[in-house]
């Protein structure tokens, strides 16, 4: 999924797109329960095991795919926020430290700072794995995913064993295990003002939620584990809701306010903080969608952006992903403001690329790789839109 990961779900949507149209298996064992993930299909992850398991045809080529990318992550060494040579200002190895990928060091000072913001363009620093933890938690999060996929899908129990090796290591282990905090992302060097901006970052800590879920009962994972990853998430949730810089970031009025609520909903979910996931699901609409999408559904703050195309689609699966969180607790962030729909409709026009974009957009962009997560859930909420038909 776009928007999580660069990787994110897109092996999993290959192996339930082969679902699609596909009757219920019938097979003599019964059907395994849907697995309790908050991002993933439940029904369809249910129904792509059974499948699987049952040996349908059509899913083959999925589930080869899936097999060879999860063999491909039981190859790597599980990566840790402790190992990184740029150490956090507060000088514990533990502590999640990004350099912000727009900022550059400023070429008419000597030493580069305090670096420059070039907008839309990433600073390869950024990306070095060895020096930040930017780069490293998209890892994590891409084999632990995928490796907790294949368990589930195959029943392999070695794919799953990996997976909770990934997630002991990143959230668990004393010696490896990450703070949770984000108070380190996204710095600036030459700059020491605290910023909210880098807890956009945690976003991608998601999916290792759904990855736990999907490990939750097997042997491989715990439950005494799956408690003391429940209780690391409980921890970052405080953080979020009472550190200054989580406030600052929850005051977000573009892409970073609605991915604040979209993790703050989810990892409460998940630690067993339904009130906190509740309060603020039901805020989205006025607090959100009133705010930063217009009556037409362009969202002004988004289409100043260098990448503005990109930056639109991505505030706005930040919303599909809080509708169905919402459906996970009765709380309809779908239907609370028509302005979510009106998002969607402004950007369809353009997703086979006959209709140009006259909005700035640095890079090239993929319309219908950037749509497609977004018509895929709201496709579920709205069913008289026709999403479904843009996806075919």
């Amino acid at each position: 999924m776009r928007g999580l990961g660069a990787a994110s779900l897109s092996l999993a949507v290959v192996a339930l797109a082969a679902c699609a149209g596909a009757p219920p298996v019938t097979a003599t064992r019964s059907a395994p329960p849907a697995p309790p993930v908050l991002l993933m299909d439940r029904a369809a992850l249910a129904d792509a095991r059974a499948g699987a398991l049952a040996g349908r045809a059509d899913l083959a080529p999925a589930i080869t795919e899936l097999r060879r990318a999860a063999d491909m992550a039981m190859t790597a060494t599980p990566v840790s926020v402790a190992e990184k040579t740029v150490v956090a200002p507060s000088g514990d190895p533990h502590d999640y430290v990004s350099l912000s990928i727009y900022w550059w060091p400023d070429p008419a000072k000597p030493d580069g700072l305090p670096y420059l913001q070039r907008d839309g363009q990433i600073n390869p620093e950024a990306t070095d794995i060895h020096r930040y933890d930017g780069a490293k938690i998209v890892r994590m999060v891409g084999s632990v995913e995928t490796l907790a996929l294949a368990g589930f899908l195959t029943g392999e129990s070695m794919y799953s064993e990996a997976a909770a090796l990934w997630l002991r290591t990143w959230f668990l282990d004393e010696r490896t295990r990450m703070s949770p905090s984000m108070r380190f992302a996204q710095i600036i060097p030459g700059r020491t003002e605290p910023r909210g901006t880098g807890i956009i970052e945690s976003r991608q800590l998601m999916r290792a939620v759904d990855a736990a879920l999907l490990l939750e009962g097997t042997p491989a994972w715990a439950a005494a584990e799956q408690d003391a990853l429940r209780a690391w998430f409980a921890q970052l949730v405080d953080w979020l809701l009472g550190s200054a810089q989580g406030q600052m970031e929850g005051r977000a009025t573009n892409n970073h306010g609605t991915w604040y609520d979209a993790q703050v909903a989810d990892f409460a979910l998940f630690a067993g903080r339904a009130d906190a996931a509740k309060d603020t699901l039901a805020q989205v609409g006025a607090k959100r969608a009133m705010k930063q999408i217009a009556d037409d559904g362009h969202q002004p703050l988004e289409l100043v952006r260098t990448r503005s195309f990109h930056y639109s689609a991505f505030n706005l699966l930040a919303f599909c992903v809080l509708g169905d969180l919402g459906d996970r607790v009765g709380v309809d962030v779908w239907h609370a403001s028509p302005r979510v729909r009106n998002g969607i409709d402004f950007l369809t026009p353009y997703r086979d690329g006959t209709k140009a974009w006259p909005h700035p957009e640095l890079k090239d962009v993929d319309y219908p790789a950037e749509l497609a997560p977004i018509l895929a859930r709201a496709a579920r909420a709205y069913p008289d839109a026709g999403y479904d038909r843009m996806l075919a």
